[in-house]
């Protein structure tokens, strides 16, 4: 029984497209052999042909005639019995019979120009519907009588084609359904990749000296991809040139129209995508069932790979999000399992390739990442061995890199196929912990979307030291993470290189050209109608067929901030009422895309063309360019292109490195260092209680110690005698306690201040074993010179010890003294003489001078970081000066303005400022009682005086009188204890009291809780 089926229109077209792309599965190969002839009427464009299938007993065949005129058919049977099968139109469909059969066909194909397919003089391309097309897979013969000067190749074992007088034969052993025809007058060219395999090129004269070029570029794809996959699935592979505008990849061979031959990024990025087709996509054939796995695969291991080996990665990584982003609205999307293909004539074909390509690509660098390097490669291998010959799925695909991994895989593949939406990240409640002298980075991880992805989210902390990355594991909606840091952080970046396909925040996410191409509702603006004719030829390029168009200020503001918007015309008044008048060329077509002003998730792009003609002659090509914030076309050509930089990665500022420069020019942070680390001797002056001064003085020391390790720091905070007891707590074997080091430095009998605003520095130089260098002069010194006038009331032995020369006349170093000593005297701080004052503050700057001289001279390759109030480290009158008189070194100021007015005089004083914002240090938490020191015969004690009302020590039991004995097993016996005791305390943490209460003529021992309590806020002056 004959059955005869008219096909749909929709599976014509499947026939029609290239072989990488049907729309269904094709049954299994047919055991049944298929032989074609065909001759040519050039001048009359025709195809005249011969179809001979033989049909296996008990299969049934399939075949399909589109554009086809047949001319006869017969249909014999293994008994020699014949049967007419006229009439046939569109399709016949043999069922299956006992007995084996041949059925003959002949047909024509008349060829109209304007398609795929061409026949004359010019040569001959047939592409689609030019064949009776099997339903099952068959192997073929293919004979072809040609004019004579022209070459053949279609789809074959070997080739060239054998060739006897004017006809060609081929034969392709691989079942397949499409078979492609192409012949010409070309040039033959070749070139050998290994034993067993070689490149062939078919280039017209007018192209022949490209050949050379695409035949070593092919070889050297063919042997790296042999490398990564396996073997290459054929013997040869032809690059053939289309004189029809085509980029088509068959089994062994590449169809390349002329003008494509000479796109420069075709021999660098398409050819070798359409060579690995040949393994996957041919060799490996897809199941469409679970969708297409091929195009996301190869764009991984092509037009990725390639930009990866030009250091390139994470570039094309966010080209590939923000394209998806750009193209995949919520609404629309489609899941990866769903993608088939997505052929410029499909609805909606730009989303879908985004997500069969680039969604595609963004799983396989995720499997990358997650398994690792040679588990990939490794599971690479696997599939291609084992799927070689067959249609795989996606399933395939997950069972090799499992087994290659060890790693159960299926939550993985199943998340990215599946799902439709993406990872949303977030970091909250950073904070800075220490883990001993070290500090960590503690936040909180975040996952927004509705249900968590298990995902390895790569975390990247920047520090004035270096850089720490790390990858963290997250399955839930909060992770927590902590990251010991060898220094502060500064920065906080989540995914900073676009490892995963992920929603990106504004700040990431590019203004790139595809955003607007993409975009489901733009507004599009025009300036008047007189320009309408101008840009008409650029409205056709926007996803809606009819996008919102207004003319001049009739767009609200609200309408503006809900759009992305398409300015027509730059010079109109709407635009520039948002960027002005931007510049751009008079003599070709300019799109310029920013930011939206009015919302940050949407983009303004702002288009300038004088001409009609300019603007058709650039749309055209617009759409090839949809990675790029800006671009300049002048008759069709581009002339400039360039991409406008996001951030990189989920960005965070932990601690805002300040900027700054020098005085006649400001810099960022790290110019600024690379200029300090020429010096050898660097002044970071401070006010003494400013948080902000002290942490600037850390990051510099960290930054410079990342640029050269031999470094050391000088400090005021310390005296020269207690120098022993700084190298054995820096330099030490470790064994001196934080506690005992502050005991034996008389850290707060000599200096005072919070010991936390320096508490970081000293363990930077600990952690890193610098030395540090006492350099102040003993406080009781100065102290006598301020209040005696002069040195005279100091001992022999006193002045023996300070400093030979003092340099009392350096330019404004009286006059500034003298301002300062007014001050003093009006805010009743001492009564002094302005001469003893002086002499003072000369002894302390030269003192401290005489320090930093001595130890630059014993210590030739150290750079030293000296640390002193800001009066002290001025260039023009501080140490600086005085150490440069005893010595010739390189030196470098530095100063901390920290607020939006610039101190007077500031060239005078510092080489270098920086704006670093207040930051405050909260107040060390209270006992909640006043303490008097007593001494007795058995030493020291700390009575209680008074019980606060703001604290909490009268609720715990404290009474007046009470002598501390211990904190927390501390023992206290002075007030140097009391700080150290509750250095790390806050308020609302609790202590163990143990006091000495007398009862009558016995004193006992009383142990108390106390919760520790905020001081109160310091009354304003009147």
């Amino acid at each position: 029984m004959l059955l005869f089926a008219k096909i749909s229109l929709a599976l014509t077209l499947l026939f029609t497209l290239p072989a990488l792309a049907p729309a269904n599965p094709l049954p299994a190969p047919s055991r049944g052999e298929y032989q074609l002839s065909i001759s040519f009427d050039l001048p009359a464009a025709r195809l005249i042909g011969t179809a001979r299938v033989t049909i296996p007993a008990g299969e049934q065949l399939a075949l399909f005639f589109p554009q086809l005129e047949l001319t006869g058919s017969l249909l014999r049977d293994q008994h020699g019995r014949e049967q007419s099968l006229q009439p046939l139109r569109d399709a016949l469909i043999l069922p299956a019979v006992d007995n084996e059969r041949t059925l003959y066909l002949s047909y024509t194909r008349q060829v109209a120009p304007g398609g795929d397919n061409q026949i004359g003089e010019a040569g001959i391309v047939l592409t689609g519907n030019w064949y009776p097309i099997p339903q099952q897979p068959l192997p073929f013969t293919l004979s072809a009588t040609l004019p004579e000067h022209f070459t053949a190749l279609t789809e074959s074992d070997r080739f060239p084609l054998e060739r006897q007088g004017n006809t060609v034969h081929a034969h392709f052993s691989v079942p397949s359904t499409t078979i492609h025809f192409i012949a010409g007058p070309y040039l033959l060219g070749s070139q050998p990749v290994r034993d067993g395999l070689t490149v062939y090129s078919l280039f017209f004269a007018e192209d022949e000296e490209l050949a050379d070029g695409y035949r070593q570029a092919a070889a050297v794809y063919l042997q790296r991809f042999e490398a990564e996959i396996g073997p290459f699935p054929y013997n040869h592979y032809v690059i053939t040139a289309n004189r029809l505008p085509t980029g088509y990849g068959m089994p062994t061979f590449t169809l390349l129209g002329q003008a494509v031959l000479r796109l420069p990024f075709i021999k660098e990025t398409s050819l070798g995508h359409e060579i690995v087709h040949s393994w996957f996509g041919n060799a490996v054939g897809v199941d469409y069932h679970q969708g297409n796995w091929c195009e996301g695969l190869t764009t991984f291991l092509t037009d990725h790979a390639f930009r990866e080996d030009r250091g390139e990665g994470t570039a094309v990584r966010l080209e590939a999000i923000s394209r998806y982003l750009s193209q995949v609205h919520p609404e629309a999307a489609i899941p990866l399992a769903a993608f088939t293909s997505a052929s410029h004539r499909q609805e909606m074909a730009e989303a879908k390739r985004a997500v069969g390509y680039q969604r595609g690509a963004m799983l396989f660098h995720e499997l990358r990442e997650h398994i690792g390097p040679a588990a990939l490669r490794l599971g690479l291998r696997r599939f291609y061995a084992d799927n070689i010959g067959r249609r795989a799925s996606w399933s395939d695909l997950q069972a090799s890199f499992s087994a290659t991994s060890g790693q159960d895989l299926s939550r993985f593949f199943s998340e990215r196929l599946q799902r439709t939406d993406l990872p949303q990240l977030d970091a909250e409640e950073i904070r800075i912990d220490y883990q001993g002298a070290e500090p960590v980075l503690v936040f909180s991880l975040r996952q927004l979307s509705e249900e968590p992805f298990s995902l390895a989210v790569p975390v990247m902390v920047e520090t004035t030291s270096g850089v720490t990355r790390v990858r963290v594991s997250s399955a839930a909606a909060t992770t927590e993470v902590r990251i010991p840091l060898e220094g502060l952080p500064v920065e906080l970046r989540l995914d900073p290189e676009f490892s995963m396909l992920r929603q990106l925040a504004a700040a990431e996410f590019p203004p790139v050209w595809s955003r607007l191409l993409g975009a489901p509702d733009p507004l599009v603006i025009l300036g008047d109608e007189k320009q309408r004719e101008i840009y008409q030829p650029l409205l056709g390029l926007l996803a809606p067929e009819q996008p919102r168009l207004l003319t001049g200020l009739t767009a609200t503001n609200q309408e503006l901030a809900d759009h992305d918007l398409l300015f027509l015309g730059s010079s109109q008044p709407a635009a520039r009422a948002l960027f002005a008048l931007p510049g751009h060329p008079t003599d070709g077509l300019t799109v310029d895309v920013r930011r939206n002003p009015f919302n940050d998730q949407r983009i303004a792009v702002l288009i300038s063309s004088p001409d009609r003609e300019q603007t058709a002659a650039a749309a055209r090509l617009l759409r090839h360019y949809g990675r790029y914030s800006y671009l300049e076309f002048a008759d069709g050509r581009i002339r400039e292109k360039r991409i406008t930089p996001g951030e990189a990665g989920l960005t965070f500022v932990v601690d805002r490195l300040p900027a700054g420069g020098a005085s006649s020019a400001l810099s960022d942070f790290s110019s600024i260092v690379e200029q300090l680390a020429d010096a050898r001797v660097i002044y970071v002056g401070e006010t003494h209680t400013s948080l902000a001064d002290h942490r600037l003085q850390l990051r510099l020391i960290e930054a410079l110690h990342a640029k050269d390790p031999r470094l050391a720091i000088a400090m005021e905070m310390f005296p020269a005698s207690a120098q022993p007891v700084l190298d054995r707590y820096t330099l030490g074997d470790g064994s001196l306690s934080e506690a005992d080091f502050l005991k034996e430095s008389d850290y707060y009998q000599v200096w005072r201040f919070d010991y936390r605003l320096y508490r970081d520095i000293v363990n930077f130089a600990r952690r890193h074993a610098l030395p540090v260098r006492g350099i102040n002069l003993d406080r009781q010194i100065v102290s006598a010179v301020f209040q005696g006038g002069g040195t005279e009331g100091l001992s022999d032995e006193q002045r023996q010890a300070l400093p030979v020369d003092r340099d009392l006349d350096l330019p404004g170093y009286l006059d500034r003294l003298s301002a300062v000593h007014n001050q003093h005297l009006q805010g009743g701080h001492g009564s002094g003489s302005l001469a003893g004052f002086v002499q003072a503050q000369a002894l302390w700057d030269e003192t401290m001078a005489a320090e930093v001289v001595a130890f630059l001279r014993d210590h030739p390759a150290h750079r030293l970081v000296v640390l002193a109030g800001s009066q002290h480290t001025r260039k023009d009158s501080g140490i600086p000066p005085r150490v440069a008189r005893q010595l010739p070194v390189s030196q470098r100021t530095v100063l901390n303005i920290g607020g939006e007015v610039t101190p007077p005089g500031l060239s005078d004083q510092t080489d270098y400022f920086f704006f670093n914002p207040p930051l405050a240090l909260a107040d060390p938490p209270k006992i909640g009682v006043v303490l008097e020191a007593i001494t007795s015969d058995s030493g020291s004690a700390l009575r209680v005086t008074e019980l606060s009302p703001h604290g909490k020590a009268a609720a715990a039991g404290l009474l007046p009188g009470d002598i501390l004995a211990t904190i927390d097993g501390i023992a206290v016996a002075e007030m140097a204890d009391l700080h150290i005791a509750l250095l790390d305390r806050r308020a609302g943490d609790t202590i163990e009291l143990a006091v000495l209460r007398r009862d009558g003529e016995e004193q006992h021992e009383k142990r108390l809780t106390v919760e520790l309590s905020q001081p109160p806020p310091a009354r304003p002056h009147p």
